[in-house]
Protein backbone atom coordinates (compact mmCIF):
# COMPACT_ATOMS: atom_id res chain seq x y z
CA UNK A 1 0.00 0.00 0.00
CA UNK A 2 0.93 3.67 -0.41
CA UNK A 3 0.40 6.65 1.21
CA UNK A 4 0.92 10.48 -0.67
CA UNK A 5 1.34 12.66 2.67
CA UNK A 6 0.92 16.37 1.87
CA UNK A 7 3.00 18.68 4.53
CA UNK A 8 1.82 22.36 4.71
CA UNK A 9 3.90 23.66 7.39
CA UNK A 10 7.12 22.84 9.09
CA UNK A 11 5.54 22.46 12.58
CA UNK A 12 2.79 19.85 11.66
CA UNK A 13 4.75 16.66 10.81
CA UNK A 14 2.08 13.42 10.01
CA UNK A 15 3.57 12.85 13.76
CA UNK A 16 1.28 9.73 15.04
CA UNK A 17 0.12 9.59 11.82
CA UNK A 18 3.11 8.87 10.31
CA UNK A 19 3.47 5.85 13.07
CA UNK A 20 0.36 4.29 12.04
CA UNK A 21 1.35 4.36 8.40
CA UNK A 22 4.49 2.61 9.08
CA UNK A 23 3.31 -0.16 11.23
CA UNK A 24 0.33 -0.57 9.20
CA UNK A 25 2.50 -1.17 6.26
CA UNK A 26 2.26 1.91 3.94
CA UNK A 27 4.98 3.15 1.74
CA UNK A 28 4.90 6.61 2.33
CA UNK A 29 5.82 9.53 0.24
CA UNK A 30 6.24 12.94 1.83
CA UNK A 31 5.83 15.95 -0.36
CA UNK A 32 6.18 19.96 1.99
CA UNK A 33 3.84 21.74 -0.55
CA UNK A 34 5.31 24.94 1.51
CA UNK A 35 8.38 24.43 0.61
CA UNK A 36 7.26 25.18 -3.29
CA UNK A 37 7.11 21.18 -3.78
CA UNK A 38 4.62 20.34 -6.61
CA UNK A 39 2.17 16.85 -5.50
CA UNK A 40 3.24 14.30 -7.92
CA UNK A 41 0.64 12.42 -9.68
CA UNK A 42 -1.93 10.45 -7.49
CA UNK A 43 -2.11 7.21 -9.51
CA UNK A 44 -1.31 4.20 -7.60
CA UNK A 45 -1.71 5.68 -4.18
CA UNK A 46 -3.87 4.28 -2.43
CA UNK A 47 -4.36 7.01 0.49
CA UNK A 48 -3.58 10.47 -0.14
CA UNK A 49 -3.30 13.06 3.40
CA UNK A 50 -2.77 16.45 3.74
CA UNK A 51 -1.93 17.58 6.92
CA UNK A 52 -2.93 20.91 9.13
CA UNK A 53 -1.56 24.74 8.21
CA UNK A 54 -1.71 27.74 10.36
CA UNK A 55 -3.51 29.25 6.91
CA UNK A 56 -7.30 29.33 6.03
CA UNK A 57 -8.37 26.68 3.72
CA UNK A 58 -10.52 29.33 1.61
CA UNK A 59 -7.75 31.81 1.50
CA UNK A 60 -7.08 31.24 -2.52
CA UNK A 61 -3.74 33.12 -2.13
CA UNK A 62 -1.87 30.80 -0.33
CA UNK A 63 0.82 29.75 -2.78
CA UNK A 64 -0.02 25.58 -2.75
CA UNK A 65 -3.58 26.35 -2.53
CA UNK A 66 -4.72 25.58 -6.34
CA UNK A 67 -2.16 22.64 -5.97
CA UNK A 68 -3.78 21.12 -2.83
CA UNK A 69 -7.44 20.99 -4.45
CA UNK A 70 -6.54 19.71 -7.80
CA UNK A 71 -4.76 16.56 -5.77
CA UNK A 72 -7.74 16.00 -4.13
CA UNK A 73 -10.17 16.42 -7.10
CA UNK A 74 -7.92 14.08 -8.84
CA UNK A 75 -7.42 11.60 -6.28
CA UNK A 76 -11.71 11.44 -5.79
CA UNK A 77 -11.53 10.44 -9.76
CA UNK A 78 -8.53 8.21 -9.63
CA UNK A 79 -11.03 6.13 -6.67
CA UNK A 80 -7.83 7.00 -4.19
CA UNK A 81 -8.89 7.60 -0.64
CA UNK A 82 -8.39 10.65 1.10
CA UNK A 83 -8.05 11.88 4.71
CA UNK A 84 -7.96 15.50 5.40
CA UNK A 85 -7.18 16.83 9.01
CA UNK A 86 -7.84 20.14 10.22
CA UNK A 87 -6.91 22.49 7.57
CA UNK A 88 -7.13 19.22 5.04
CA UNK A 89 -10.28 18.55 6.38
CA UNK A 90 -11.77 21.77 5.17
CA UNK A 91 -10.10 22.03 2.41
CA UNK A 92 -11.27 18.64 1.07
CA UNK A 93 -14.36 19.48 2.09
CA UNK A 94 -14.34 22.61 -0.08
CA UNK A 95 -12.71 20.35 -3.27
CA UNK A 96 -15.74 18.07 -2.76
CA UNK A 97 -18.76 20.57 -2.70
CA UNK A 98 -19.23 21.50 0.75
CA UNK A 99 -17.29 24.88 2.23
CA UNK A 100 -14.77 26.59 4.63
CA UNK A 101 -15.34 29.12 6.84
CA UNK A 102 -14.65 31.26 9.91
CA UNK A 103 -15.25 29.48 12.40
CA UNK A 104 -18.16 30.96 14.89
CA UNK A 105 -16.64 28.96 17.98
CA UNK A 106 -12.71 28.91 17.78
CA UNK A 107 -11.32 25.68 19.57
CA UNK A 108 -8.65 24.95 21.64
CA UNK A 109 -7.25 22.33 23.76
CA UNK A 110 -8.42 18.54 24.77
CA UNK A 111 -12.10 18.33 23.80
CA UNK A 112 -15.08 15.55 23.02
CA UNK A 113 -15.97 15.75 19.66
CA UNK A 114 -19.28 14.66 19.51
CA UNK A 115 -19.76 11.11 17.74
CA UNK A 116 -23.02 10.22 16.69
CA UNK A 117 -24.94 7.12 14.91
CA UNK A 118 -22.67 3.91 14.58
CA UNK A 119 -19.52 5.91 14.68
CA UNK A 120 -20.22 5.79 18.38
CA UNK A 121 -19.16 1.93 18.34
CA UNK A 122 -15.75 2.94 16.60
CA UNK A 123 -14.87 6.30 17.12
CA UNK A 124 -14.04 7.76 20.42
CA UNK A 125 -15.45 10.76 22.04
CA UNK A 126 -12.05 11.60 23.35
CA UNK A 127 -10.81 13.85 24.69
CA UNK A 128 -9.00 14.91 21.48
CA UNK A 129 -6.39 17.74 21.09
CA UNK A 130 -8.32 20.29 19.09
CA UNK A 131 -6.63 23.98 17.91
CA UNK A 132 -8.76 25.79 15.17
CA UNK A 133 -10.07 28.93 14.30
CA UNK A 134 -11.92 27.56 11.07
CA UNK A 135 -14.56 24.99 10.55
CA UNK A 136 -15.74 22.94 7.70
CA UNK A 137 -18.65 22.93 6.13
CA UNK A 138 -18.94 19.25 4.65
CA UNK A 139 -20.62 18.58 1.30
CA UNK A 140 -24.18 17.92 0.98
CA UNK A 141 -23.97 14.29 0.85
CA UNK A 142 -21.41 13.63 3.22
CA UNK A 143 -22.04 11.09 6.06
CA UNK A 144 -21.41 13.10 9.63
CA UNK A 145 -19.58 11.21 11.97
CA UNK A 146 -19.06 13.39 14.74
CA UNK A 147 -20.29 16.55 15.44
CA UNK A 148 -19.95 19.02 18.45
CA UNK A 149 -21.01 22.98 19.86
CA UNK A 150 -17.97 24.28 17.51
CA UNK A 151 -19.69 22.61 14.32
CA UNK A 152 -18.68 18.99 12.70
CA UNK A 153 -15.66 17.40 13.32
CA UNK A 154 -15.51 13.96 11.38
CA UNK A 155 -16.99 13.29 8.19
CA UNK A 156 -16.84 11.01 5.43
CA UNK A 157 -17.88 10.36 1.55
CA UNK A 158 -17.11 8.10 -0.81
CA UNK A 159 -14.42 6.53 2.08
CA UNK A 160 -12.82 10.24 2.08
CA UNK A 161 -12.51 11.62 5.80
CA UNK A 162 -12.39 15.01 7.23
CA UNK A 163 -10.93 15.65 10.44
CA UNK A 164 -11.77 18.93 12.69
CA UNK A 165 -9.25 17.74 15.17
CA UNK A 166 -5.97 16.28 15.69
CA UNK A 167 -5.03 13.14 16.11
CA UNK A 168 -1.85 13.25 14.54
CA UNK A 169 -0.51 15.52 16.83
CA UNK A 170 2.00 14.07 19.00
CA UNK A 171 3.18 15.30 22.58
CA UNK A 172 6.21 16.96 20.61
CA UNK A 173 4.18 18.65 18.21
CA UNK A 174 1.73 20.39 20.37
CA UNK A 175 4.70 21.54 22.42
CA UNK A 176 6.11 23.25 19.30
CA UNK A 177 2.99 24.68 18.51
CA UNK A 178 2.34 25.54 22.15
CA UNK A 179 6.06 27.30 21.93
CA UNK A 180 5.57 29.24 18.81
CA UNK A 181 2.20 30.70 19.80
CA UNK A 182 2.49 31.37 23.29
CA UNK A 183 0.92 34.67 23.92
CA UNK A 184 -2.16 33.42 21.05
CA UNK A 185 -3.01 30.66 23.44
CA UNK A 186 -2.89 33.19 26.40
CA UNK A 187 -4.94 35.70 24.26
CA UNK A 188 -7.72 32.54 23.71
CA UNK A 189 -7.80 32.60 27.65
CA UNK A 190 -5.91 29.08 27.70
CA UNK A 191 -2.44 28.68 29.71
CA UNK A 192 0.31 27.01 27.44
CA UNK A 193 2.44 25.47 30.47
CA UNK A 194 -1.33 23.67 31.71
CA UNK A 195 -2.06 22.43 28.10
CA UNK A 196 1.54 21.25 27.48
CA UNK A 197 1.26 19.68 30.79
CA UNK A 198 -2.16 18.18 29.94
CA UNK A 199 -0.92 17.06 26.66
CA UNK A 200 2.39 15.21 28.47
CA UNK A 201 -0.66 13.37 30.96
CA UNK A 202 -2.70 12.00 27.90
CA UNK A 203 0.23 11.18 25.33
CA UNK A 204 -0.20 7.66 25.87
CA UNK A 205 -4.10 7.56 25.96
CA UNK A 206 -4.21 9.71 23.21
CA UNK A 207 -1.58 8.11 20.64
CA UNK A 208 -3.80 4.52 21.47
CA UNK A 209 -6.69 6.74 20.28
CA UNK A 210 -5.37 7.64 17.48
CA UNK A 211 -4.58 4.24 16.12
CA UNK A 212 -7.42 2.95 17.22
CA UNK A 213 -9.60 5.69 15.13
CA UNK A 214 -7.21 5.30 11.89
CA UNK A 215 -7.83 1.63 11.82
CA UNK A 216 -11.36 2.18 12.40
CA UNK A 217 -11.58 5.28 9.71
CA UNK A 218 -9.15 3.46 6.98
CA UNK A 219 -9.85 0.25 7.51
CA UNK A 220 -13.51 1.74 6.83
CA UNK A 221 -15.08 -0.35 9.38
CA UNK A 222 -17.83 2.35 11.00
CA UNK A 223 -20.91 1.00 9.72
Amino acid sequence: MRALVLQLDDDAPAGVLGEWLAERGFEVETVALHEGRRPPAVDGHDLVVSLGSEHSAYDDTVPWQADLQQTFRAADEAGSRILGVCFGGQALARALGGEARRAARPELGWLSIGAVGAAQEAVSDGPWFSWHSDEMVPPPDAEILAANDSGVQLWRLRGHIGLQFHPEASVEIIDSWLASAAEKVRARGADPDELSAESHRRAGEARERAFALFDALLGARVA
